[in-house]
């Protein structure tokens, strides 16, 4: 490690280009992106209801989901007939649709599951998932009161009411529910503020700016020690002794280290944006997430450098492995905009789960924490480099 930090010292000069030069660099690429992919605050999420159902209870539904949605800024709900909806659609005049399908209101008495079909612009991914969102929410309150419509009916049914009268008792409860809930703007409110953080991505992007700088640099960090490690050097450390695992876990060490300290400074930047305070037990949350994040990256790294024995292509995979994994942490641009069938393999990924943990703790003030898989993922690595570094030194002898 003492031979490492020799070489850090030689190439100060360089080193600190080397640092400096990314900052400029991922914040003009972040500024592009989010200039691009972030929509205007103040511009509302326009969503079409379409009512196939006709019946009293969906148009009471639809007109006052239409009216409470009008005293909000964030949200227009407008009713319209389907073709005129997928026209607009189209013509990226609405984000997305929904609909009560026919069949709805018997549904809803009958006690079947009511399902309210969502199609969403494809091009406003993030205005579709926050209209998902809405409408999931939704139907997690028509669950609700179809127990309730259901319970009272079952009721009715023993005593000597006629089907009219049930079926007038069964209304009464539906419009005192849809006037509860919708009435009081619970169901806009809740969604408000799940959706909160989306409406000002400037935090975001400043935590994944950060995020990127640290992992350039500790890739900078681990290329920079290994820059003089040519054959000779190699031949040399093995005679006296040192292995090629001594060897990488010293590189990892003082990346790890120096990494992680450069990332520090700079967070401290960062926190000044951030809006609400930070604790010393959120620090050491977002500390060992950092830790856990910087070890399995420089772990990658260490491993590509057994497996591929050119520097020039070991060089190619790690440039590809640092761009892939900063794709799929959502970094630079955020995981929603991705098809639905990446987004759900994102999670498998160190970098993705790593930065979802900090912009929780940093953003949403998360009170608890995982490190389960992370500190899995990392004995699993550094297994798998001692093992593979004990197979390259017998293979070389």
């Amino acid at each position: 490690m003492n031979q490492y930090r020799i070489q850090l010292k030689k190439r100060w000069a360089t080193l600190l280009l080397l640092l400096l030069l990314p900052v400029l660099l991922v914040g003009l690429a972040l500024r592009i992106v989010a200039g691009l992919l972030v929509p205007e605050e103040d511009a509302a999420i326009r969503v079409a209801l379409v009512d196939e159902d006709g019946t009293k209870e969906s148009q009471l539904f639809s007109k006052v989901l239409e009216e409470t949605a009008s005293g909000n800024a964030l949200l227009q709900i407008v009713t319209l007939p389907r073709e005129t909806a997928e026209e607009f659609i189209h013509n990226n005049e609405i984000s997305a649709y929904f609909s009560f399908p026919e069949g709805f209101t018997d549904d809803l008495y009958e006690g079947v599951s009511v399902t309210l079909p969502i199609i969403g612009n494809p091009n406003q991914p993030m205005e579709s998932l926050v209209v998902k969102e809405l409408v999931e929410s939704m139907s997690r309150l028509l669950a609700t009161a179809q127990a309730n419509i259901l319970t009272i009916n079952t009721y009715a049914k023993q005593t000597d009411m006629t089907k009219q009268e049930r079926y007038d008792l069964m209304l009464k409860q539906f419009i005192d529910f849809t006037l509860y809930t919708l009435g009081k703007n619970k169901l806009l409110d809740e969604e408000v503020l799940t959706n909160a953080a989306t409406a000002s991505p400037t935090q975001y992007y400043l935590l994944a700016g950060w995020f990127i700088l640290l992992t350039i640099w500790l890739l900078v960090f681990y290329i920079v020690t290994g820059k003089e490690e040519h054959v000779t050097m190699q031949t040399r450390m093995r005679l006296i002794g040192v292995t090629i695992w001594q060897r990488l876990l010293a590189r990892i060490l003082l990346s790890l280290l120096s990494g992680c300290l450069a990332g520090g400074a700079a967070f401290f930047i960062v926190k000044k944006y951030i809006p609400h305070e930070l604790f010393m037990l959120d620090y050491f949350r977002l500390g060992l997430y950092v830790l856990l994040y910087a070890l399995l990256f420089l772990v990658g790294l260490a491993l590509l450098d057994i497996w591929f024995p050119s520097q020039r292509s070991a060089l190619l995979m790690q440039s590809l492995y640092v761009v892939v994994l900063l794709l799929a942490s959502g970094a630079f641009i955020p995981t929603v905009y991705f098809p639905q069938a990446i987004q759900g393999a994102l999670p498998l990924l160190f970098s993705n789960e790593s930065l979802k943990w900090m912009m929780d703790i940093a953003l949403e003030e998360r009170n608890y924490t995982n490190y389960t898989n992370l500190a899995s993922l990392a004995g699993v690595g550094l297994a798998v480099l001692w093992l593979s570094s004990a197979a390259k030194e017998r293979w070389s002898v």
